[in-house]
């Protein structure tokens, strides 16, 4: 696997032969970070099931989700995952990219905090960072701070488009809150920090990762993208079946670099607790319709009469 960030490097779907009826169709898929989010994409590559469908897929990890976003766009990139906010600000901007199914519905992200600090008032006067500004993480904060006391300007903002680069901000003591996914939150409970906010309860029917691919890239390689969304739909079944629990949190920890300890709470969390992976890699209607509603609340959208069938294309999706 290989990591790019800022780079504008051009790749188009091709064929590898490596031999007679072995051939695999070699694809680039976006990723943001190495996080637990990508679980299933992790599961399709480690059980096979890629190439079980003749693909051969290298994932490039961009480190943001307006990159994947960008990047896809640019023909950088053949697919990606970024989420669903993005996704419709870059469609709404003219971005001729379409959202073609999702992997995770629900913000398994949590707000961890220095040791000192253990409710809404100590942030007072600190930093915290998160992902994008004015996108959902952001908006979810802001929500969360009014309903706790906080007063706009009351803690300092910056921003990382990943969730590791986050961790090491907090780790380095430049920021006393960091909102960050898993693995990353138990590897900083076990390191005595504070888990403030749990996005993944507080947030209710506002979906988060979709897979986007360019409209006209999609059009010409309809088999492969169909092929893709199949090895993950089948992948995602894989993780909420039990028996794979061992397996799956071994994926887990090579993909992600953590203990198994920190792996296995990650497991309960995700699996036994949120379930935030979208079985079928469907995209739920109230789930996009809620993302849809915020962006044109918020201007980004300014067509009042856009609807879903503007940036969601699901006639790929697994049947």
């Amino acid at each position: 696997m290989r990591s790019h960030f800022g780079r504008g490097f051009l790749t188009l779907a091709a064929v590898v032969c490596a031999a007679p009826g072995l051939a695999q169709t070699k694809i680039t898929a976006g990723l943001v970070s190495r996080s637990a989010v990508n679980w299933p994409e992790y599961v399709a590559q480690a059980e096979g099931f890629f190439k079980d469908e003749k693909l051969d897929v290298d994932p490039i990890y961009v480190g943001g989700v307006a990159g994947v976003a960008q990047q896809t766009t640019a023909g950088s990139l053949d697919l990606g995952d970024t989420n669903f906010e993005m996704a419709v600000n870059a469609i709404s901007g003219g971005a001729p990219l379409s959202i073609i199914g999702a992997t995770t519905i629900k913000y398994p992200y949590s707000l961890m905090t220095s040791p000192n600090v253990k409710t809404a008032a100590d942030l007072k006067g600190k930093s915290v960072i998160l992902p994008v500004p004015k996108n959902d993480i952001d908006t979810f904060f802001s929500m969360w701070s009014a309903a706790n006391g906080l007063k706009p300007g009351d803690v300092d903002r910056i921003y990382d488009g990943a969730s590791t680069n986050r961790y090491a901000a907090l780790v380095a003591g430049a920021v006393a809150g960091a909102a960050v996914t898993s693995p990353l939150d138990f590897t900083a409970a076990a390191a005595g920090y504070n888990k403030l906010v749990d996005f993944g309860s507080y947030v209710k029917g506002y979906g988060f990762i979709g897979v986007v691919a360019r409209k006209d890239w999609a059009a010409k390689n309809a088999n492969t993208v169909k092929a893709y969304l199949r090895a993950v739909a089948r992948a995602v079944d894989w993780l909420y079946q039990p028996a794979n629990r061992d397996r799956a949190i071994e994926v887990l920890m090579k993909e992600t670099k953590q203990d198994r300890a920190v792996s296995e709470k990650t497991y309960a969390y995700f699996v036994d607790e949120l379930k935030p992976f979208s079985k079928g890699v469907a995209v739920p209607d109230a789930d996009f319709d809620n993302v849809l509603k915020a962006a044109m609340d918020n201007g980004v959208v300014k067509n009042k009469d856009a609807n879903r069938s503007m940036f969601v294309d699901l006639s790929y999706a697994p049947k």
